[in-house]
């Protein structure tokens, strides 16, 4: 569920899916078949076949060799195949920050207070002077929230944290 949440979290994920496909591919061989747990279509027409395990089952050499024959079945039909682990997905802090920001995003879609004081690109502010900046913390927690602007969400929110504007690498950052 927390790689759902990551995904819809994400500003520039389009779409994404359950058990989307089946794919078979030879391994030792045998023919095996596979189907991913998710496949996420991003705004710019990247796909992308996710498979969530444990950690301690992702890195066996039986897992090892079966992923690279399925990677190598998606690279070849222009796709990537990205294994995650609930280490990956539930880093530190972030699987609650996450769920806190999707609660705290707002309903409406309209233009974001922020767009018109004349932020750069990844201009850096504090959580504080970004407040004073937006008209108070909950603005600043909204923009955060729609992804307007971005933060380590490793780490709780205070004063102090910085905040910078959204790049789309931001969003494969949640992921890789």
């Amino acid at each position: 569920m927390n790689c759902l949440y990551l995904a819809e979290f994400a500003r520039t994920i389009a779409a994404f899916d359950e058990q989307p496909v089946s794919i078979s591919y030879l391994i030792s061989g045998r023919r095996r078949r596979y189907t991913p747990d998710f496949r996420f279509l991003w705004q710019d027409g990247r796909e992308w076949f996710v498979e969530v395990k444990p950690a301690e089952k992702l890195n066996t050499p039986e897992n090892n060799e079966r992923f690279a024959a399925i990677t190598s079945h998606f690279e070849s039909a222009g796709a990537r195949f990205v294994a995650l682990t609930e280490e990956q997905i539930c880093r530190s802090h972030r699987s609650k920050m996450v769920q806190y920001l999707l609660r705290m995003r707002p309903s409406d879609s309209g233009p974001s207070a922020w767009a018109d004081l004349g932020w750069v690109d990844h201009r850096s502010a504090s959580f504080a002077e970004a407040a004073q900046l937006l008209g108070g913390p909950k603005s600043v927690v909204e923009a955060l929230a729609r992804r307007d602007l971005v933060c380590d969400l490793h780490q709780p929110l205070t004063a102090g944290t910085s905040i910078c504007t959204f790049a789309e690498a931001d969003d494969d950052a949640l992921f890789v």
